[in-house]
């Protein structure tokens, strides 16, 4: 059977000096190891084939909401960056978060639960402004032709299901409880 993990945080540790390799691991070993304990599904990405930027665009083509970074000033520090997949930029980021585990437990947790709602609220933004309300054919095939979802009465017709196919190429995906009937 398989398994996928649906990491929630990836941690990159950062160093350009051997010397720095060893002291920057530990740190996120360290930090991996408190937000594991918090219940957080974390990816310590310490392999080193790939450049730290690759690492960071894999993860966020991946789809993991929040980025940790440590490099050998954040560990001297004893502070990690942080970066939100939703809001690119420096204003995703942000620097000189302490590794204490409270304190970053806390931070973690509060910009998973902002992801959350920002990525939601985006989704139902964009659902509802692309549903356009049909009362007739020519209008479903218009709003089709638009690129838009249709919403409308369905006669439960396997003959009028076929029709919409064949002629718009879409589908009849969901019935709507509250939806008015005819």
């Amino acid at each position: 059977m398989l398994s996928i993990i649906h990491y929630l945080v990836v941690i990159v540790p950062i160093w350009k000096k051997v010397e720095e390799k060893t002291g920057v691991l530990n740190a996120a070993l360290s930090v991996a190891e408190i937000l594991k304990t918090a219940g957080r599904k974390v990816k310590l990405d310490d392999a080193d084939q790939r450049t730290t930027r690759w690492k960071f665009n894999f993860w966020e083509m991946k789809g993991v909401p929040l980025s940790i970074e440590i490099g050998p000033r954040d560990v001297s520090s004893g502070s990690v960056v942080m970066s939100r997949r939703d809001v690119h930029g420096e204003q995703g980021k942000v620097f000189g978060i302490s590794m204490e585990p409270s304190i970053l437990e806390a931070y973690v947790k509060d910009w998973l639960d902002e992801i959350q709602s920002s990525l939601l609220q985006k989704a139902i933004s964009f659902r509802d402004s692309n549903i356009v309300d049909v009362s007739s054919y020519e209008e479903l095939k218009e709003a089709i032709s638009l690129g838009k979802w249709a919403r409308g009465p369905w006669s439960a017709s396997n003959t009028d299901e076929l029709r919409v196919k064949e002629e718009t190429g879409a589908m009849i995906c969901c019935f709507l409880s509250n939806s008015p009937s005819g």
